[in-house]
């Protein structure tokens, strides 16, 4: 596995402003569930002072598995969750073009009024 870290695009960096307090006290008060709690302060972790992990970092499942002592698929999951919601940004899977490196993540606050999706299993998509 390659563990270089690749620049974060200039088009995923935060807006100014990022405040890691903010971020963290908005992950408290959100729904999210207890395992996208832990991802979600794991990156702020690492992350730098703006707020972004460059690709080929820690966001990488596996290392998550390692840090976060959840499952690959709660990584997974958790992941989705935490950019389903707004509390962080990423590259688009078809546009990125480095398919075998971890892309990278911006920690961004989600939008005001922004209800989260929570998906149902009993109902249908």
């Amino acid at each position: 596995m390659d563990t270089r870290a690749i620049p974060t695009p200039a088009a995923l960096a935060p807006p100014e402003g990022y405040d890691r307090g903010r971020w963290e006290t908005a992950v408290l008060g959100s729904g999210l569930h207890r395992n996208s709690r832990v991802v979600a302060f794991v990156l702020a972790h690492y992350a730098d002072g703006d707020g972004r992990l460059p690709a080929g970092g820690i966001q990488h499942t596996g290392r998550l598995v390692h840090l976060a002592k959840i499952t690959p698929k709660q990584a997974r999951l958790s992941i989705a969750q935490l950019e389903t919601t707004g509390f962080i940004s990423r590259p688009d899977m078809a546009t990125w073009e480095a398919k075998d490196v971890v892309r990278p993540v911006a920690l961004v606050m989600p939008a005001r009024g922004r209800r989260p999706v929570e998906s149902h299993t009993d109902e249908p998509s």
